[in-house]
C-alpha cells in the first residue's frame, strides 16, 4: 500500500513576513465581498457619484467625499482587520503597500489605491457614475417600450392585464 502526502511547497517558499502580508491580502478580500461591506461602499457610492465630473479640474467638495470615505470605508476595514489578524498594524501594512506596489495587481489593489491615491479615488467615482448612468439609461428604454407595447396593444383594441406586472409585498419602514 502507498502512502500520499500533501505537500504545500509554497510555504516552505515564502518568508513569514510574506506570509502575514498575503493573509491580510486574503482578509480583505473576504472583507470585500462581505454583504454588509457591499452595501455600506455602495450606499457611499451612491451618495456622491452626482458630485464627479470627468473633467481635469477638481471641486473642494471632491477633498470632503475623500476624507469621509477614509473615515468610513477604510476605517471599517481597519477594524475588521483588527479583529481578524492578531497584531495588525495599518501603518506597517501600507509601508509593506508601498513597497510591493509594482508587483501588485488587481481588483483588491486598486480598491486599496482609493484609500491613498486621490486619482484612483476619482476614477472610481467616474466609473461608478458611468455605469450609474447606462443603468438609468437602460431603465429609461425599457419602460418606454413597456408603454409602447401597452399602447400598441390598446391601439390594436386588445386591453392590458396590469395585474401580472403587479405584486405585493410587505414594506418596512426602518425607524433609524
Amino acid at each position: 500500500m502507498v502512502e500520499c502526502f500533501d505537500i504545500n511547497f509554497s510555504d516552505l517558499s515564502v518568508d513569514d513576513k510574506d506570509k502575514q502580508f498575503h493573509s491580510v491580502v486574503g482578509h480583505i478580500e473576504d472583507i470585500l465581498m462581505e454583504d454588509e461591506f457591499v452595501a455600506m461602499h455602495n450606499a457611499f457610492m451612491e451618495k456622491h457619484w452626482t458630485e464627479f465630473e470627468d473633467t481635469e479640474e477638481n471641486k473642494f467638495i471632491y477633498t470632503d467625499i475623500f476624507r469621509e470615505y477614509g473615515r468610513t470605508i477604510e476605517k471599517y476595514i481597519e477594524e475588521e482587520l483588527n479583529d481578524r489578524v492578531p497584531n495588525f498594524n495599518m501603518i506597517q501594512f501600507e509601508n509593506e503597500l508601498k513597497l510591493r506596489q509594482h508587483d501588485l495587481d488587481g481588483e483588491i489593489f486598486e480598491m486599496l489605491a482609493t484609500f491613498s491615491d486621490f486619482c484612483a479615488f476619482k476614477m472610481m467615482f467616474l466609473d461608478y457614475k458611468n455605469v450609474s448612468l447606462r443603468m438609468e439609461c437602460y431603465k429609461n428604454i425599457i419602460q418606454s417600450f413597456c408603454l409602447f407595447m401597452i399602447w400598441l396593444k390598446m391601439k390594436e383594441g386588445r386591453t392590458v392585464d396590469f395585474s401580472l406586472d403587479l405584486s405585493v409585498s410587505k414594506y418596512v419602514v426602518n425607524p433609524f
